[in-house]
């Protein structure tokens, strides 16, 4: 494989990638451990040269169960295009929260996502 790649906070990632918006889609199963509790998973992965990713990671989950399975199949069928400034197309770590069944509350809405809040994450964390 290439060289490590560069580590970059999910709010800079669109600087070296923007995602394709229609790319993503997901395996949702009908029932599962807290499928249907409102909730977020963390998941890390690897922007590489053509777009796709890889190297795919739940990093976390709230509430515990099985919504990690499908951010980690969101993230696989995400596609990117290189932005201006990425024109080697270099590959680059980062991570996103994929929000599930969130309340209508704004204030309810962000105390659900910041259960998935991760500040730093590395390659070495992979």
């Amino acid at each position: 494989m290439d060289q490590t790649p560069r580590t970059v906070v999910p709010e800079k990632l669109a600087s070296y990638w923007v995602m394709i918006k229609s790319s993503v889609e997901a395996n949702a199963p009908n029932y599962g451990k807290n499928i249907q509790q409102p909730g977020c998973a963390t998941v890390s992965f690897v922007v590489e040269k053509d777009g796709s990713t890889s190297a795919i990671k739940v990093q976390r989950v709230a509430p515990e169960g099985d919504l990690g399975k499908v951010a980690a199949s969101a993230a696989a069928t995400m596609k990117f295009v290189p932005s201006v400034v990425n024109a080697g197309r270099d590959r680059v770590f980062s991570w996103l929260i994929f929000p599930f069944n969130l309340p209508a509350d704004p204030a309810e809405r962000t105390a659900v996502m910041q259960k998935c809040q991760i500040e730093k994450l590395s390659w070495k964390d992979h």
